[in-house]
């Protein structure tokens, strides 16, 4: 089988992002799809927005991507060999965050209150049959994410405190 590389994910093929899958009954028509990587990349990019503990692994440039990360106490590495790679957690909630994204885009009813909510909107009336009052949104106590299992993954990742510059 030919591996189908995905540029710009933590998921380097999309083959790993079936695997992951494999068997999860909430994935079905996600895996049916002829192609993941979209949705693979917006993950990482929505991981990436986050504000994140640590800082790149490395400092020259060179790194595109936000994970592996190097922290005060030491940095992801492989605990075999003590190269740098981006930590399972980073991996599994890549999926996750692909998986809610698909699943999101999916719901029309979901994209319209997305809209009304990006507008500012805080509740919606249907011609008098119904109507809907929003909280803050549940992805702004995600950090912007739309799974909560990814932030649940990445929680150990995600800063709590931010220095005053």
């Amino acid at each position: 089988m030919t591996e189908t590389p995905v540029s710009g994910s933590y998921i380097p093929t999309e083959e790993e992002a079936r695997a992951y899958f494999a068997g999860d009954p909430r994935a079905v028509t996600f895996l049916s799809l002829t192609s993941l990587a979209w949705y693979l990349q917006r993950a990482t990019r929505a991981i990436d927005a986050l504000p994140l503990r640590g800082r790149k692994y490395l400092r020259d440039g060179t790194q595109a991507l936000q994970f592996p990360r190097e922290y005060r106490e030491g940095y992801d590495m492989n605990e075999a060999t003590g190269a740098a790679e981006v930590p399972q957690a980073v991996l599994d909630a890549c999926c996750e965050e692909a998986l809610a994204i698909y699943k999101h885009h999916q719901d029309p009813m979901a994209l319209e209150v997305e809209k009304m909510q990006n507008r500012g909107a805080t509740a919606a009336s249907i011609g008098g049959e119904g109507s809907e009052t929003w909280q803050a949104d549940a992805r702004t106590l995600r950090g912007g994410l739309k799974s909560e299992d990814a932030y649940r993954v990445l929680s150990n990742h995600v800063s709590r405190s931010f220095p005053i510059v």
